[in-house]
Parts: structure tokens; C-alpha cells; sequence
């Protein structure tokens, strides 16, 4: 029950993800200054994949799980940086707020999450939708947190891509630094 539900987590997904509002989120992170990664909970291990995953191609990715660590970080960013909150239920204040005050800067804001009509989605410049369905003794850990690494994958994926000769050069280099 659990491999089939992780799997139609993962496939349902993949179907219903806005191709369009990827892309756009693509090309903002492959071109910016900085990317700052808030979540919390579950959520926060999902930014942390998506910071390794696009420091090891060199960006400067940064996650923070910490609520006042994040509204400092979110304080600094400006014109072309990117913001992204990954919250699963969209109602999470500590992943909230730094979004707000990343976008009062400037800065393009994401939300990845699984209801579209939650609190993150009304702050935020671009949705990135899930569709992961908890049960009682899963609530927001489990199915919805391989939706959220799906999502993360494509956007790694999708960067990656935009500057395949450096990504090359730049998973050479760390590969041969660990």
C-alpha cells in the first residue's frame, strides 16, 4: 500500500505539473544572483536536497530551516535572485514570511505545495503544485515529500540543462573533490 501510494504520489504529480510555470521558474534560477530555499519540517529536508543539488552545479543555493534565519536571509535578496518555500499543507507561517518579505524585495518567490488555493499561493509569484494524498499515520511526511523531491528534480534537471557545459565542468570538479 505504501510503494503504491509513494508511487501515484510521484506519477500524479508528473501529470498535473504546470510545464509553463516550471519553465519560468527554470530560467529565474539558472540566471540568479542568489536562491533561497525556506521550509520547514519535512519540507526542510526537501530544500536542503534542492541546495546540494544546485550548489554541486554551482549556484548559490542556500537553504534554511531556522523561521528567523530565513526572514534575515529573505531580507537581503534583491532584483534577480529567487525564493523558494516548499510547504506541503501551503499554511506554514515560518515558510510564509520570508517569502512576503523576499518578494517586498524584489525577488522572484515560489511556492512548492500541494493545495493551490492555501495561504503560500496567494503571496507568492509562481505555484508549483504537488498532488500527494496523506493518510492519517503519513500526514505531510511521506507521499507528499517524494511529490516535493519530484518537483525539486525537475527543476534541478531543468537548470542543469541551461547551462550544460558548466553543470559538466562543475559535477567534474566536485565528483573529483569528494
Amino acid at each position: 500500500k505504501i510503494c503504491f501510494a509513494d508511487a501515484r504520489a510521484i506519477e500524479d504529480t508528473g501529470v498535473q505539473l504546470d510545464v509553463e510555470a516550471l519553465g519560468r521558474v527554470v530560467d529565474a534560477v539558472a540566471d540568479a544572483r542568489r536562491v533561497e530555499l525556506f521550509g520547514v519540517s519535512a519540507s526542510a529536508i526537501v530544500t536542503a536536497d534542492l541546495e546540494q543539488k544546485l550548489r554541486r552545479i554551482g549556484h548559490a543555493a542556500f537553504a534554511c530551516d531556522d523561521p528567523h534565519g530565513a526572514l534575515t536571509s529573505a531580507s537581503l535578496l534583491t532584483e534577480g535572485d529567487v525564493a523558494i518555500g516548499v510547504s506541503h499543507t501551503g499554511t506554514t507561517y515560518d515558510t510564509i514570511e520570508p517569502l512576503v518579505e523576499a518578494g517586498r524585495r524584489g525577488a522572484l518567490t515560489v511556492a512548492i505545495t500541494n493545495f493551490p488555493r492555501s495561504p503560500i499561493t496567494e503571496v507568492v509569484d509562481v505555484v508549483l503544485t504537488t498532488a500527494a494524498r496523506e493518510t492519517t499515520f503519513r500526514s505531510g511526511a511521506m507521499a507528499s515529500r517524494l511529490a516535493q523531491l519530484t518537483v525539486v528534480d525537475c527543476l534541478f534537471v531543468g537548470v542543469a540543462q541551461r547551462h550544460y557545459d558548466e553543470t559538466m565542468e562543475a559535477l567534474e570538479r566536485t565528483y573529483g573533490a569528494i
